[in-house]
């Protein structure tokens, strides 16, 4: 049977490996989540978080355990660990507790008065069995969030993790541990060979986070058994900061911005537009910080302690294209401002600035996904939203400016799924806000309201009250029939002071032709 092996970033220490899973193990994991999956339909919203609870509970117990795990086959450092993957979990988690019996409870809908007395009602509905696929560079929160997500709208999840970051034993220490329901939860660990046989037991719904590449293969796999898709992918952000920003803010938040995870982030900043009344004086600024950032990391055995200002890169690959857009981008005459190298014989790459940037430079078009931004210069407003929109992109950006109308309108211009104003990856931060992409981006999204519709059967309700009398639209059809109902038209929809009047009495009628003539 077909390994995988897992190690760890920092000391390329083999962890463990990993076996693909054979179609009778998938089809059995199918059948025990189809179980948990009606267990789940019956119960209420409210039975739904007192589960999750539970989660919540072990998570802020074990955290520093759940943190060494992620950090082990990450490379990260603990505060990012920390702050993303357990910070960001606890928070969605308590957003729900607060607003999800609101936001999947029966809703009424308007109903138009030609219908009238009937009503109108929405019901959101479990789907079913969710196959959730995790990526590496956030495996524990980007895998559960999405998953949190689907159980509270009554879903069983199928959570299929990244086989570079598996984090294997986690959630089964997790779920033995804080009593959740059996089986509603259930990591499958493997390649893109295992990946394939989940999707080919036809979950439900499909969430993928990961590359464009990769989300374009399971797109096109699932619509061969019309399996809905929502794909969360890739990102080249920009960050537009006009004359009047603070200039010590706004070089602290690029770094962090650009930097955290190593750059690893769907949102990072890779991108920088600094108006030109501020552009020698940022640069200068932001040079000189990410030096510092690079001095004060550790590495080795002090990483452990958690004083690791910025960790490593996770994967070969990843660091190989970083390597490969470095060496395009001098090779077309940009300038590394700083970094630009990585430490040997480790996967740490130095904090990395690129100036003198154009359209033909990989670095500049295709997401870097490491510790590297570019940097250019920029006239007027109109300039900069031009630059920041050329890109097949559209996941996140960041405005910064003093004059909140301007930030406000660049906000709107920019063709996007989040925007942050005087801040980064903050849009992130706030459970409250659905998230995701357009373009290559992606497309759907999670968290807030969208994140439990989308893993609903959204159901319409018409209801009419038992009567004997026979639907206006309904057979026999005639010439006076139509007549009359051609009027009525005209009364609902072409205006005028006395519209109401009109329709009430074409529709009187309409109502009486219909009542004496029946099948």
């Amino acid at each position: 049977m077909d390994t995988v092996e897992v190690r760890n970033p920092r000391t390329q220490t083999l962890l463990y490996t990993l076996e693909e899973y054979s179609d009778e193990q998938v089809a059995a994991v199918y059948e025990r989540a189809r179980k948990a999956a009606a267990v789940l339909r019956k119960m209420t919203v409210r039975e739904r978080l007192i589960e999750i609870g539970k989660l919540k509970r072990y998570l802020l117990a074990e955290r520093e355990a759940v943190v060494t795990k992620v950090c082990e086959e990450t490379g990260k450092s603990r505060m990012d660990a920390t702050l993303a993957e357990i910070f960001s979990t606890l928070e969605t988690i308590d957003f729900y507790a607060r607003h999800a019996e609101r936001i999947l409870a029966d809703a009424k809908a308007p109903t138009p008065l030609a219908l009238w007395p009937k009503k109108s009602k929405i019901y959101y509905e479990p789907l079913g069995v969710v196959l959730v696929i995790a990526p590496w560079n956030y495996p524990f929160v980007l895998g559960f969030q999405p998953t949190l997500c689907a159980l509270i709208a009554g879903n069983a999840v199928i959570l299929k993790p990244s086989s570079y970051t598996p984090l294997k034993g986690l959630y089964e220490e997790m779920i033995t541990k804080s009593g959740f329901l059996s089986d509603a939860i259930q990591p499958v660990y493997g390649s893109r060979k295992t990946g394939h046989k989940l999707i080919e037991a036809k979950p439900a719904r499909i969430h993928f986070t990961g590359s464009v590449e990769a989300g374009r293969k399971i797109m096109a796999q699932a619509a061969q058994h019309l399996i809905p898709v929502e794909l969360e992918l890739g990102g080249k952000d920009p960050m537009l900061v006009f004359n009047d920003a603070h200039l010590e803010r706004a070089t602290d938040g690029a770094l962090w911005g650009g930097f955290v995870n190593s750059g690893q982030t769907c949102t990072s900043v890779e991108r920088l537009y600094i108006q030109e009344g501020i552009y020698e004086p940022f640069v200068a600024m932001l040079k000189a910080k990410a030096e510092k950032i690079s001095t004060l990391s550790t590495f080795g055995d002090r990483a452990d302690e958690g004083d690791l200002m910025m960790g490593c890169m996770t994967t070969d690959f990843q660091i190989k294209t970083v390597e490969e857009q470095l060496a395009d981008a001098r090779e077309r005459g940009a300038t590394i401002v700083t970094g630009g190298s990585r430490e040997p014989n480790t996967y740490r790459i130095a904090p990395t600035i690129v100036a003198n940037v154009d359209g033909t430079m990989r670095v500049q078009t295709e997401e870097t996904f490491g510790p590297v931004m570019t940097i250019s210069k920029f006239r007027t407003e109109e300039e900069a939203v031009a630059m920041a929109n050329d890109s097949q992109f559209g996941l996140s950006a960041s405005v910064w400016s003093d004059d909140l109308a301007r930030a406000d309108r660049v906000a709107r211009a920019l063709v996007t799924g989040n925007v942050s104003i005087n801040n980064v990856l903050a849009t992130q931060g706030n459970s409250g806000l659905p998230f995701g992409g357009i373009k290559d981006s992606g497309f759907g999204r999670y968290k807030a309201a969208p994140g439990l519709h989308g893993f609903s059967n959204i159901k319409s309700i018409m209801v009419d009250k038992s009567s004997t009398a026979s639907e206006l639209n309904w057979y026999p059809y005639s010439k006076k029939k139509y007549k009359f109902f051609s009027k009525l038209l005209d009364a609902m929809f072409g205006g005028g002071a006395l519209s109401l009047l009109r329709m009430m009495y074409w529709g009187t009628r309409l109502k009486v032709y219909a009542k004496r003539h029946r099948l």
